[in-house]
């Protein structure tokens, strides 16, 4: 499956990013906060939020941060695993050395919140980075949200070990359509972080 993608602007064009083509900006629906940007794919399932944060001082590595980032995220009461963390990632619009990092990470909710309800999630697969911009006293987050319901027609809950997403993209395929989105994020206008 071929994703087609849209450049385009956020946060009034101070940011832009190519975004997949069937996402449909959630600003068009339902108030979103002033420090984010939020978009759900056609069927309104998969999801992609931009936020921009004041910087996480109080704590003392980078990776640290991404941690506090992904914790502020999750349910308290979904249990969670990382798949991978990159502390050293490189986005060809932030030259070296802006701190990027990323993880993937898989989110399950208590069983008995699936059982309850066939539109809950068996688990969630999340791409995440963390931009730190240490001048501007700021940290920007990039979440890309992949929900695995249980099969309707087969009566089957998706394992870890599935590749499948909800609508048939592999995991390489939203993979690469993450890494399109993040590697094409550019700041436009950096008077964003200023108030200017």
């Amino acid at each position: 499956m071929t994703t087609a993608f849209e450049h385009t602007e956020l946060f009034g064009g101070a940011i832009t990013a190519n975004i997949p083509s069937n996402f449909a900006d959630v600003s068009n629906v339902r108030q979103v906060p002033d420090n984010q940007e939020a978009y759900l794919d056609k069927n309104g399932f998969i999801s992609l939020t931009f936020d921009i944060t004041e910087r996480v001082s109080h704590l003392s590595t980078d990776k640290e941060a991404l941690e506090y980032h992904f914790a502020d995220i999750v349910a308290e009461k979904d249990t969670k695993s990382m798949r991978s963390i990159v502390e050293n990632a490189e986005l060809p619009n932030f030259p070296p050395p802006t701190p990027v990092l990323a993880l993937t990470a898989i989110t399950k909710p208590p069983a008995s919140t699936v059982a309850a309800n066939s539109l809950t999630p068996t688990h969630t697969d999340i791409y995440f980075t963390l931009i730190r911009l240490v001048e501007q006293s700021t940290d920007i987050v990039i979440t890309l949200n992949t929900p695995h319901l249980a099969s309707e027609t087969e009566g089957q809950i998706p394992n870890e070990t599935e590749t499948g997403t909800l609508h048939g993209e592999t995991e390489q395929e939203v993979g690469n359509m993450y890494h399109q989105i993040v590697t094409s994020f550019a700041i436009k206008d950096w008077g964003l972080f200023s108030g200017e």
